[in-house]
């Protein structure tokens, strides 16, 4: 069934008027440049405002919207159970109408979660004030279709793909002179449309102007340009979270600890680790993006996510993570087995936390420690001796401290915004003052294991020649975990710890100051 919603009666008694008016003007007069007929152009010169006769249909996915309906929905699909996943290509050989009509029926779709060219809108908007008819002609399942006109109140009608026809190219134009007749207008994105802007009347280009305007006729009327900027670096370097790598010099960790096994062959390969386990990590942190787009967009922070805000489509997320696991897989080519091994482990336990572990409150903040420890592990995995097992505690204890500082500070923002509490995480209110507890008393238990870890490991160990200078980091790394947590219960703390250490200026003097007592503790 398609949507359809009629024109009141003063709106088409008005639109009789203006057609009755319009038949005095020629509808391609010569190029004058002094004409003001701002609405409609021919590549730069103006014409008469005579398009409210001509019936407009547009598009969804790139043009109404930059992103992909059927992309998002074949997203919101991997949720469901393997069964019924590895199933989906079924459907995928009965045609692409019923592959779209099968996830269009089976993911939950919400037409107000999806990003919207706005500047387009508006002028929908003022063309359907002037009483234009607009009609929504897409390749998305007909039910896709019926939501988003619903949803947006603009359509005079709404049509999408069904019975088991793609409504796409030719079969697109074929049905929209059947609808329209003749005289149409439309507004697209994509070369697939260029059969049907060489039969429109008029065309509104959407997305990449210029390279649609090559595959116009001559002399084509174009009302209307709308351009959108490719995504550059700066929006790429956002989406796959390049500061985060400061996460990753933990790989440096156990071969700086134990430079007396190491030598030039481990240094190459402790930085081959850490590009492999950035190029990992910015695929998994597209590939957790791609998952929760719907949980970002009501999020007042993650909705600027450049996947969440359709700065990059849900095509280019997906080719992006595909293109960084495989560079990651052939870096790890020229890494020890058990290193590689150890970035095999960080990738599936990360998306099984993507899938399903996030939405577990406090096991959440055990994942999230692990997988810091884990980039100390791979590491560790570089030198020929085993790595203390002091050192891994320590680590698993002070990452889980961080772990709970990221979640009380997202928790409380929503609380002190008046939520309820973090309904994607599974997180209330009344958490608030356990992850304080729990996330304290982790730090405070991080320090008492790195006592145990100097006496037991680094004092019998000969590597250092003064490590008594050794006990001067507790209290300095004490007071910086016991700063955050005031910064976080005062709600001045970012949800991420660690980009908080990067940009703190308290923080970077203490780290300096524990690399000084390390270097005195060598020497």
């Amino acid at each position: 069934m398609r949507f359809e919603a009629p024109l009141p009666a003063d709106s088409r008694m008005a639109g009789l008027r203006r057609r009755r008016a319009a038949r005095l003007v020629p509808l391609r007069p010569q190029c004058n440049k002094q004409a003001q007929w701002p609405l409609t152009e021919r590549f730069g010169c103006s014409v008469p405002d005579s398009s409210i006769d001509i019936p407009l249909a547009v598009d969804l996915d790139g043009t109404l919207t930059p992103s992909d309906t059927l992309h998002e929905g074949v997203l919101l699909y991997m949720k469901q159970p393997l069964r019924e996943v590895s199933a989906l290509w079924v459907p995928l050989r009965e045609g692409k109408a019923q592959f779209k009509k099968t996830v269009a029926g089976t993911v939950l779709f919400d037409p107000a979660l999806l990003p919207y060219n706005e500047d387009l809108l508006a002028w929908l908007r003022a063309e359907r004030r002037r009483g234009r008819k607009l009609i929504l002609v897409s390749a998305a399942d007909q039910t896709i279709a019926d939501a988003v006109a619903a949803h947006l109140g603009l359509f005079d009608a709404a049509y999408g793909s069904s019975d088991g026809i793609n409504l796409s190219g030719v079969r697109k134009r074929d049905f929209i002179r059947a609808t329209l007749g003749d005289r149409f207008a439309y507004a697209g994105d994509a070369p697939v449309d260029q059969p049907i802007f060489a039969a429109a009347e008029s065309v509104v280009l959407v997305g990449k102007v210029a390279r649609l305007e090559r595959l116009l006729p001559a002399g084509k009327v174009v009302e209307r340009r709308f351009p959108v900027d490719r995504a550059g670096l700066r929006t790429w370097a956002h989406a796959l979270r390049v500061p985060h790598w400061a996460k990753n010099l933990l790989v440096f960790l156990a071969p700086v600890l134990g430079f007396i096994h190491a030598d030039w062959v481990t240094a190459v390969q402790a930085v081959v680790l850490f590009i492999a386990f950035g190029m990992l990590a910015s695929a998994t942190y597209l590939i957790n993006d791609l998952l929760d787009l719907g949980a970002d967009r009501q999020h007042p922070r993650k909705r600027f996510r450049p996947l969440a805000a359709g700065l990059i489509p849900p095509r280019d997320g997906v080719l992006g993570a595909a293109g960084l696991l495989a560079g990651s897989a052939v870096l790890c080519l020229a890494l020890p087995l058990a290193a590689s091994g150890v970035l095999v482990l960080y990738l599936g336990v990360t998306l099984l936390y993507s899938l399903l572990l996030k939405r577990l409150p406090i096991v959440d903040t055990f994942v999230l420690a692990g997988l810091f420890t884990v980039r100390v592990l791979a590491g560790a995995m570089l030198l020929p001796t085993p790595i203390s097992p002091w050192l891994l505690t320590f680590c698993m204890f002070f990452f889980l401290g961080l772990a709970m500082v990221k979640r009380h500070a997202e928790l409380n923002r929503v609380v002190q915004a008046g939520g309820a509490g973090v309904s994607s995480r599974g997180y209330t209110a009344k958490d608030l003052p356990l992850l304080l507890a729990a996330g304290i008393t982790s730090s405070f238990a991080a320090i008492v294991i790195f006592v145990v870890y100097l006496i037991e490991e680094q004092y019998p160990s000969g590597l250092y020649s003064r490590p008594e200078m050794l006990w001067a980091l507790m209290p300095v790394v004490l007071l910086w975990s016991l700063r955050v947590w005031h910064l976080t219960v005062h709600g001045r703390m970012n949800e991420d710890p660690v980009i908080f250490a990067l940009k703190d200026g308290m923080s970077r003097v203490l780290g300096i100051l524990c690399a000084v007592i390390i270097l005195m503790a060598w020497l």
